[in-house]
């Protein structure tokens, strides 16, 4: 949901009576002064703090949107929405050259992004969800689905590595066409299609099973959860590709209050 807040300074000098904290959601509201101009208005504590006068500070520190609200003058119109608990996961390929840099070890890592002491949504405690409820949705995430998303990834950095094979091999032995060692590394790669295809789709029923299992055990605390998504910007496969794709990748669970 999103929050607007118009108002007027009565002096250069007047404090609006906010305070701000970082998150691992950005910047949030920590506390409304009740007797500052903000009071009446529809933002309150907990909410992610996007825009001040039309100046993004989603990225920025709070001492830096401190400044900008003793700056902007003396109208003010700050917009906020709801922060989206989450709890996710990361898989990040990393890569090494070797000493003589002809070849590259690429390993993949999947980590949780929060420890589980870390890690319980601030709404999870307010509608009273047990904590050992709190460690099944977790557990699931980190047993069920991050393998998963895991095993896909990896399959993804091998595919690739298959196939700067099988480019050089062509312009090394034969030209754009190629002969003699072809037939193998198209048969590899086909198969290897097929597989990335059935470990997305893995994923997939993966986070459907996980998510609808998460919201038997929340259903009468009223939240639900959703697939968390994170967009990964995919290289042109053509010259001509006017503008590079985007995948989403499943990251976890998104938690939602139900009205």
């Amino acid at each position: 949901m999103f929050y607007t807040a118009a108002i007027t300074k009565q002096s250069k000098n007047q404090s609006i009576g906010i305070g701000l904290e970082d998150t691992d959601y950005g910047i949030a509201i920590s506390s409304i002064n009740p007797e500052g101009p903000l009071s009446q208005t529809s933002l309150k504590p907990g909410l992610k703090l996007l825009i001040i006068n039309n100046i993004e500070v989603s990225g920025l520190s709070p001492k830096e949107v401190g400044k900008i609200l003793n700056n902007v003058g003396d109208k003010l119109v700050l917009s906020a929405v709801d922060i989206v608990p989450d709890i996710t996961f990361q898989v990040n390929t990393s890569r090494k050259s070797k000493r003589d840099n002809r070849q590259t070890n690429e390993r993949v890592v999947a980590t949780m992004k929060r420890d589980i002491n870390d890690a319980t949504p601030t709404i999870f405690n307010e509608a009273g969800v047990p904590s050992n409820s709190f460690s099944r949705i977790y557990k699931l995430i980190e047993s069920e689905l991050l393998p998963a998303a895991m095993a896909l990834r990896s399959h993804e950095t091998t595919y690739n590595r298959e196939m700067q094979s099988y480019t050089s091999k062509q312009m090394i032995k034969g030209g754009l066409v190629g002969f003699g060692t072809e037939s193998n590394h198209e048969k590899k790669v086909f198969q290897m299609v097929a597989q990335g295809a059935q470990l997305q789709r893995n994923v997939d029923l993966k986070a459907m099973q996980v998510k609808d299992k998460t919201n038997a055990m929340l259903a009468k605390y009223n939240i639900m959860a959703t697939v968390a998504l994170e967009s990964r910007r995919l290289g042109k496969y053509s010259s001509k590709q006017m503008q590079a794709n985007e995948a989403l990748d499943v990251v976890g669970l998104e938690f939602h209050r139900i009205e």
